[in-house]
């Protein structure tokens, strides 16, 4: 398993006209060349949106945990009508399989309501926008009267220079496009991480108060907090209890095996546990899984108005949903 530096599932939608409606759902580890390859700059993939040339991306989901998670949500994305996930308390979809889940603003209601439900909501997704209308979109869908909050730690932010940077719009202030390196987070652990390890303290699990042995041998069983000023360490198990012991006092329930996150007992900063993973990760190889690491996939298998396409991993025997 790897913890990918950066996985997200991108919203695209036509502009070949004034009247254009087609949208397209797509997965990728390079939002910048996927969008390049949709609109034939480059010339691998893609084939099979080019007759909608050319299209702009409005907004994409990131902070996906693995490829498979990603690639779930983005089949479920693609079907809502379809998906085990997205069904009220009677087991009716929630979302008719109809010519207006096609639409930019369907799209967009959609994958509002599917990170504010479970199981999305145990990993630390965010979202970045990069058009006015996918914002307008996605207000509207934030204010619906039927809308479910946001879970804790979630954010989504207006990008409007795009996701090449070359919208010619007023943005963030970001310059070229955007970050998939996963640099900022990455360096700023590991050196915390070497800085605990010169100090040659001993570490102990803020929440059992027992040393944490297995710090520097086996990452995967302990955790540094990603707070940029706060060295607590911990022990998995005893985090993990802690967090979801807070969930049931009354914080957002989202899981009674796997927490969203919480607060760390040292610094007090509400923490994503989807963070604390990736940090593990970072210390296990010592760096970020760069995305040429990950296969991109295939899209010659997706279809622009796709109405039942099969999950795309294959499961053992009779397929299911996601």
């Amino acid at each position: 398993h790897q913890f990918p530096t950066f996985y997200a599932c991108y919203l695209l939608k036509s502009i070949q006209s004034p009247v254009s409606q087609a949208t397209y759902i797509g997965s990728t580890p390079h939002p910048h060349r996927r969008i390049r390859q949709h609109n034939g700059q480059l010339t691998q993939g893609a084939w099979k949106t080019r007759h909608k040339r050319p299209w702009v991306m409005q907004m994409l989901v990131y902070g996906f945990p693995s490829k498979l998670a990603a690639l779930q949500f983005e089949w479920a994305w693609q079907h809502p009508h379809l998906s085990r996930h997205l069904r009220a308390n009677n087991g009716t979809p929630i979302f008719a399989n109809d010519h207006k889940r096609r639409y930019l603003s369907r799209c967009i209601l959609t994958v509002r309501t599917m990170v504010s439900m479970h199981p999305y909501t145990t990993w630390p997704l965010h979202v970045k926008l990069f058009t006015s209308d996918a914002l307008k979109h996605w207000t509207n869908a934030d204010t619906a009267s039927a809308s479910l909050p946001l879970p804790p730690g979630f954010t989504y932010v207006t990008e409007f220079e795009g996701v090449d940077g070359n919208s010619g719009l007023t943005g963030s202030g970001r310059k070229g496009p955007i970050d998939v390196t996963d640099a900022q987070f990455t360096h700023s652990l590991l050196a915390k991480h070497a800085g605990l390890l010169a100090s040659g303290q001993q570490l102990r699990c803020t929440v059992c108060q027992e040393p944490v042995e297995s710090y520097v041998s086996d990452p995967l069983t302990t955790a540094l907090c990603p707070t940029l000023s706060c060295s607590a360490v911990s022990h998995m198990t005893c985090l993990s209890r802690h967090f979801l012991t807070n969930v049931i006092q009354g914080t957002a329930a989202t899981s009674t095996l796997i927490p969203r996150g919480g607060v760390c007992k040292s610094c007090a900063t509400y923490t994503l546990w989807g963070d604390i993973v990736r940090g593990s990760y970072r210390r296990l190889t010592g760096k970020s899984i760069q995305p040429n690491d990950l296969d991109e996939y295939d899209e010659s298998q997706d279809e622009i108005e796709s109405k039942s396409n099969p999950p795309r991993v294959k499961p053992q025997g009779k397929p299911k949903t996601a």
